[in-house]
C-alpha cells in the first residue's frame, strides 16, 4: 500500500488537546480548510463547504504546538494520510486523520515572530543564533518578546503548558 502525503491550509477548529502515550506527548486538534471561488453569474465571492480534518503530532512539534497556536489561528500542516480505526458501539469505525511532521502558521494570512527551541539552535550553522548587534535580554528575563510564550521572572510558563495546563490562553 502506498502512502499518501498531502499539504493543507486551513483554520484550527478545536483547541490542540495533550495526549501521552508509552512513546512520549503528543497533541490532536481538528482544522477546517475552506476552499473560496468566485460566482461569475453572481460576480461575488463564495466559500464551499468547509472539510474538517483530525491532525495528530508528537514529540517536540506538540510541544511546539501546545505552545504556539490557538484555535483560529490560520495554519499550514505537512503531513501522513492514516485511516486508524476505532470501535464505538460495538461496531469498527474509520478516522482519516493528518499524522504531521510539519505544522506552521500559514503567513498570507498571519505574521510569525521565529524563536528557535534549544535544539535548533543547537544544530544551527554558527553565527546565526541572534541578528548581528541584537542584545542578549537582561538576566532573569525571557529571551521572547513580551506577551510570548514563554515566562521571565515570574516562573516557567512552557513547563506549565507541558505539564497538562492547555494551550496557551489568549
Amino acid at each position: 500500500m502506498s502512502t499518501i502525503y498531502l499539504t493543507v491550509s486551513g483554520r484550527i477548529a478545536t483547541k490542540p488537546e495533550r495526549l501521552t502515550s508509552k512513546n512520549g506527548m503528543g497533541v490532536r486538534f481538528r482544522i477546517a480548510s475552506t476552499e473560496r471561488y468566485f460566482n461569475r453569474a453572481a460576480e461575488e465571492w463564495n466559500d464551499a463547504e468547509p472539510v474538517y480534518l483530525t491532525v495528530s503530532c508528537w514529540r517536540q512539534l506538540a510541544e511546539n504546538v501546545l505552545l504556539s497556536l490557538r484555535v483560529g489561528d490560520p495554519v499550514i500542516v505537512h503531513g501522513k494520510l492514516v485511516n486508524p480505526s476505532f470501535e464505538r458501539d460495538g461496531r469498527v469505525e474509520h478516522r482519516l486523520e493528518i499524522n504531521a511532521g510539519a505544522i506552521g502558521p500559514d503567513l498570507r494570512w498571519s505574521t510569525a515572530a521565529v524563536t528557535r527551541t534549544r535544539a535548533a539552535a543547537a544544530d544551527a550553522p554558527p553565527g546565526t543564533e541572534r541578528p548581528s548587534g541584537a542584545a542578549a535580554p537582561p538576566p532573569g528575563e525571557s529571551s521572547r518578546a513580551a506577551g510570548g510564550v514563554l515566562a521571565g521572572p515570574d516562573g516557567d510558563r512552557r513547563a506549565r503548558v507541558l505539564a497538562g495546563e492547555g494551550a496557551v490562553s489568549a
